[in-house]
């Protein structure tokens, strides 16, 4: 191949056409046409919630899963299972998508923003134990581009304060951590069916994961406007209808039978072709791409941490490059590589934390004298270095089950070649 950059009218190192993702299958389409010729298309009148609910507990390796709309429903609604709200702090990682923290003050809490660790992109247990205080009530780990956290001296830590750990699952679904898989090893764990992460349920969905029992019938009521689910299940066996109970202020936040019908569906060929493609797809860049003097760091993936391979994402050491990160990423873009700019800027500088703009216009939680401390929330003076290091420095790629070998090949060209050209 020639080393003349497509960019400057050199040869793509990849010239074909990238599959899309999600891609269902006829399995899937199938389960949702039936559900639908079916007219029992709501949680309480068919039967795939439930369904969907004790296979994906089963697959995880937990004793409970509460299927919720999408990833930040099930977020907030993990956070309402272990009763944070006004005046609880949970830390959160700045360096994640938006959802982690909007989630937090959903609850009505307050997000204490941590930095990452370099090399893995996920929480610092060093940072988290400078924003321990008084009110803090959780942590939430974030196990970013599919990458898995850390996770025993986090749930250490956690321990030693009397935390809760709320795994965000959203990007290392199918991933584990020595054995486990990732949402199961927190108190409780939340993951998002999002279109374009590893597994969906027809473009949103979450789910929420514990094996606490009272946990899962809190969520469950929440998720289901605060209505008495324990008390209804129970009639429901018994033939007879539950008065409208409502035990506590909840939302609606039910997937549809459509959505779980798809579940179903891609919990089928989640261990037989999903999976396995992805793993197979990110082997071949991390082969190819090893020992690059100009990659500081490629994703963990170890027999202990193995990776959930959401995303790849690839870490420039660009003091060895002639180039910025956006130049490179327009070259790389123009040999036909599917690539992304570090995903997330750090979520404390958005204006609704940097405003302090929540619920309308007063100012709750931040502003609260009684269930906020000014320190906590001036999130003008939040210190993530690393998260912050990353940014000119940190991309990523795709390695969609869709992709084949020849694919991945091309990308891990186009990825050498600009690397190459833009050398010091």
């Amino acid at each position: 191949m020639s080393d003349k950059l497509a960019i400057h009218g050199g040869p793509k190192a990849l010239d074909l056409p990238l599959p899309p993702w999600p891609c269902l299958d006829d399995n899937a389409i199938t389960k949702v046409t039936d559900t639908l010729r079916s007219g029992k298309v709501n949680y309480w009148t068919g039967t795939r919630g439930m369904e969907f609910e004790k296979r994906f507990a089963e697959w995880q390796g937990s004793k409970y899963a509460i299927s919720t709309t999408n990833g930040t429903s099930a977020l907030h609604t993990a956070l309402a299972g272990l009763n944070i709200g006004p005046g609880d702090e949970v830390i959160v990682p700045s360096y994640t998508f938006i959802a982690s923290s909007f989630s937090i003050v959903q609850a009505g809490a307050v997000p204490r923003f941590a930095d990452v660790n370099r090399d893995d992109h996920c929480i610092s247990l060093e940072s988290i134990e400078k924003l321990i205080t008084p009110r803090t009530k959780a942590i939430m780990p974030v196990h970013l581009y599919g990458n898995v956290a850390d996770m025993d001296p986090i749930l250490e830590l956690a321990k030693a304060h009397n935390l809760y750990v709320i795994e965000d699952n959203a990007e290392a679904f199918g991933g584990s951590y020595k054995g486990r898989k990732t949402g199961s090893i927190g108190h409780v764990g939340a993951c998002s069916f999002c279109q374009n992460k590893t597994f969906t349920t027809g473009g949103e969905g979450g789910m929420v994961t514990t094996d606490d029992e009272e946990v899962a019938w809190r969520c469950r009521s929440f998720r289901d406007h605060g209505y008495d689910v324990r008390e209804r299940l129970r009639l429901l066996e018994m033939e007879q209808k539950l008065p409208y109970i409502h035990n506590i202020v909840g939302f609606n936040y039910r997937m549809t039978e459509m959505q779980s019908a798809i579940g179903l569906a891609e919990l089928d060929r989640m261990d037989n072709w999903n999976m396995p493609r992805r793993r197979r797809n990110a082997g071949i860049l991390l082969e190819a791409l090893a020992d690059i003097p100009q990659i500081l760091h490629l994703p963990v993936n170890t027999p202990e941490r193995q990776n959930g391979w959401y995303v790849f994402p690839i870490t420039l050491d660009i003091d060895k490059m002639t180039c910025d990160v956006d130049t490179f990423l327009k070259a790389l873009g123009a040999e036909g590589a599917p690539c992304w700019k570090v995903f997330w800027p750090q979520c404390h500088t958005e204006a609704a934390f940097q405003k302090h703009q929540a619920y309308g216009a007063s100012g709750f939680p931040f502003t609260s004298k009684e269930y906020a401390d000014p320190a906590s929330v001036d999130y003008t003076h939040v210190e993530v270095p690393n998260a912050v290091w990353h940014q000119p420095r940190t991309f990523i790629t795709f390695i969609f089950p869709t992709y084949e070998e020849t694919h991945m090949h091309g990308i891990a060209e186009g990825i050498k070649k600009v690397i190459e050209a833009y050398s010091a």
